[in-house]
């Protein structure tokens, strides 16, 4: 049913399945814990500092620094 502004049934879609009038677009239900946020900016902003490093290294030639060789 996919022409009626509800999506359609997709067996291989990830996460619970929400169909007809009742279904909730929100992907939670009730408050969320900003500390949560706060851990996976942090694991971000780490990631984004490792791959600047990597980027600099390889960028100046220094294939064989610790940071050229740390990506993946």
């Amino acid at each position: 049913m996919t022409g009626s502004g509800q999506p359609g049934f997709n067996s291989y879609a990830a996460g619970v399945k929400r169909y007809g009038p009742n279904a909730s677009s929100a992907a939670t239900s009730g408050p969320v814990d900003p500390s949560g946020y706060i851990d996976r900016e942090a694991r971000n902003r780490l990631k984004k500092q490792v791959y600047l490093k990597w980027i600099q290294d390889n960028t100046k030639g220094a294939y064989g620094s610790a940071n050229a060789m740390r990506r993946g």
